[in-house]
């Protein structure tokens, strides 16, 4: 709203503008009533030129239309019909056999739609003067409003990029830590979305603290430490600008004051510039110019050379961009680079993961361990010819070759403790998604109880001012009576009654043990309840107001014994009931006689869970179960009222029933 009010609508300018201009640029006729009357005009007298050029044609032997030199009408004459005495020739065709001719009859003519045309042209000048007068004298909030609608539209390409590559703004780090997590390069990832069959991008996570700055990393030609720096790079570069970055929450960024690159191949024959030189360059550059908050990113660092002058190289710029206090994330092959970076301190390590078993780079970056190079292994993935391989690895050093083992036993237990941490991570989200699924839960059913206990209270709060008042009413009759016996005795019964009412009764537990003969409930009300006549492992037979029900064990509550009564009349029936779980029955798409028969048996299952009160979804439809549904609840001895819908509870097509 803030952007919007700051928007100037010049709605007399628009409306002007919209009169005059067609959507094609053109100028409307509506623009001015001149226009409109010379364009008329024009139209009239280019009709008159059409029908005097139909009638000219057959006396020269033309064709029966005009053609145009320039805006003038003229014929297309054979030569030796052209009678120049009679007209003007303006050229001749390119064969040369034919004129155009204009007879002095279409001389006056043509002259007159010329005035005409130069009148329009006059008339749409003036209106674009006009026009361009009024956007000059409102210049100043044009532009404003041009730079609210770049930036709005700046705006909305952030929010679609954000949307199509899942980003967010990282946090800026307080600590002066890098952070990235589960960080994506967006061309790396749109080019896979592209590819037929391709995969998903391996997500970056990387981490540089304070105390450990400086961050080595190593491991196999296109093993991915090349798109690593990149994205490391892209992703602060983006957020330095204000862009949304493709990673996941957690991320964290420091604001540095410079970043200094040092990818790819700047070799030039123009100004004699090899490899080896560019890198120098940009390498010196660094050194010279990185301080405390600057990035640097180094692909090879020293490469190009002598390896033992390379590595040497290298370690030294290391140092001193190190000693400046600079972040720098470097990729090498160099063994030397790598014992360096081992030994150093401040100076961490990171390889790419590779797995040994499929022979196959895994992309993934894996901190606190060397990688190995694995050259002559990517040239056998590649088919190089296995003679040369064979003979490349004869000329391997053999203190090469025990950094390398070494090397390759440390990543091979970095990866295995990885693929810990991630399972480690995964069951730990488990468990804090059933913590917090416990903890809502359980808070959940301290409010349900606490708002409970509160009715209770109110409950008995109420029957407690009751039976006062009625006790008073007993005291009062006692006296005005003069103590009589009975009236005292009677009195007496009545307190008496009144106290039992008024007594908390404990709450029902679930029965730990139940035995033939225990009076027992499946409601915590104890009501309905029943004699349990027959006990099996897991479930007991309880006998219920005439009926034979199969119930688990875990579900019984034991009661008070009551008196049993049943009419000679009553005739058992074994029924199998389980616990009602919910008080809505949901009976759409059903026929009528399944539904009957569905609503009577949740009904019984109400009643014997001491439910007061159930919902029964039927929908409204051609009113068949409409009817049936309330019918039965109007007729049924176990309802004691019942209801439509309200608003928001679903309307006429549900029903609710209050029990007896």
């Amino acid at each position: 709203e803030r952007v919007i009010s700051r928007f100037h609508t010049h709605r007399d300018l628009v409306k002007v503008v919209e009169r005059a201009i067609d959507r094609d640029g053109s100028i409307k006729d509506s623009a001015s009533a001149q226009l409109s009357s010379v364009r008329k005009n024009i139209g009239k007298a280019g009709e008159g030129l059409r029908r005097h050029v139909a009638g000219l044609s057959k006396s020269y032997g033309s064709s029966d239309y005009a053609t145009f030199t320039g805006s003038r009408h003229v014929l297309l004459v054979p030569r030796d019909k052209c009678r120049k005495k009679e007209g003007i020739v303006h050229s001749t065709s390119h064969s040369g056999g034919s004129l155009y001719f204009e007879p002095f009859s279409l001389v006056e003519r043509n002259n007159s739609l010329e005035s005409l045309l130069h009148d329009e042209r006059c008339e749409e000048a003036r209106i674009l003067n006009d026009l361009t007068a009024r956007v000059v004298e409102g210049g100043e909030d044009l532009l404003a409003n041009i730079g609210l609608i770049e930036w709005l539209d700046a705006l909305k390409a952030k929010a679609a990029f954000a949307a199509a590559f899942a980003c967010l703004s990282p946090a800026v780090s307080a600590e002066n830590t890098v952070r990235l997590v589960n960080a994506r390069h967006p061309l790396l990832e749109m080019s896979l979305k592209e590819k037929p069959g391709g995969g998903g991008v391996v997500p970056l996570n990387i981490e540089l603290i304070p105390d450990s700055r400086v961050l080595v990393i190593t491991g196999p030609n296109a093993g991915g430490k090349t798109v690593s720096l990149k994205t490391l790079g892209l992703a602060v570069l983006m957020f330095q600008s204000g862009l949304p970055v493709p990673c996941a929450g957690g991320t964290e960024l420091p604001l540095f004051s410079s970043v200094h690159v040092d990818i790819g191949d700047e070799q030039s024959i123009a100004t004699s510039l090899s490899t080896f030189t560019s890198h120098l360059k940009h390498l010196d550059r660094m050194c010279r110019r990185a301080d405390g908050g600057s990035l640097c990113l180094v692909d090879e660092v020293g490469d190009g050379t002598d390896p033992d002058e390379g590595a040497a190289l290298a370690i030294a710029a290391l140092d001193r961009l190190q000693s400046n206090g600079a972040f720098v994330v470097a990729t090498t092959h160099f063994g030397k680079v790598k014992s360096y970076a081992l030994n150093a301190d401040g100076i961490s390590n990171a390889s790419m993961a590779f797995d040994e078993n499929n022979d196959n780079p895994l992309y993934k970056l894996l901190q606190g361990t060397a990688g190995r190079s694995r050259g002559i292994e990517t040239a056998k993935r590649l088919g190089f010819d296995p003679p040369v391989v064979r003979h490349a690895e004869s000329l391997v050093g053999q203190d090469a070759f025990r950094l390398e083992s070494v090397l390759s036993q440390l990543e091979s237990s970095q990866l295995g403790l990885e693929r810990e941490r991630v399972a480690l991570r995964a069951q730990s989200n488990v468990l804090n998604r059933l913590i917090t699924s416990y903890s809502d839960k359980e808070s959940a059913l301290s409010d349900f109880k606490e708002s409970h206990e509160e009715k209770i209270r109110k409950d008995v709060e109420d029957m407690l001012l009751r039976t006062r008042k009625e006790i008073e009413t007993i005291v009062k009759q006692i006296r005005e009576t003069k103590a009589d016996k009975t009236v005292v005795r009677e009195a007496h019964h009545r307190v008496k009654k009144l106290i039992e009412r008024a007594k908390v009764k404990p709450k029902p537990k679930p029965a730990e043990v139940v035995g033939v003969g225990d009076n027992v409930s499946l409601s915590p009300s104890g009501d309905p309840s029943g004699t349990v006549i027959e006990i099996g492992k897991d479930a007991a037979i309880v006998e219920i107001r005439g009926k034979k029900l199969t119930i688990k064990k875990g579900n019984l509550y034991k009661v008070e014994k009551q008196e049993a009564t049943r009419s000679r009349g009553d005739i058992p029936v074994h029924v199998t009931v389980e616990p009602l779980h919910s008080t809505t029955l949901d009976v759409r798409g059903q026929e009528r006689v399944e539904t009957i028969d569905a609503v009577d048996q949740f009904l019984d299952r109400a009643v014997l869970s001491g439910v007061q009160e159930i919902k029964i979804i039927h929908g409204v439809g051609e009113g068949v179960l409409l009817r049936a549904v309330r019918d039965l609840l109007g007729s049924d001895s176990r309802v004691a009222t019942w209801r439509v819908g309200g608003q928001g509870e679903g309307g006429v097509g549900v029903t609710f029933a209050s029990l007896k």
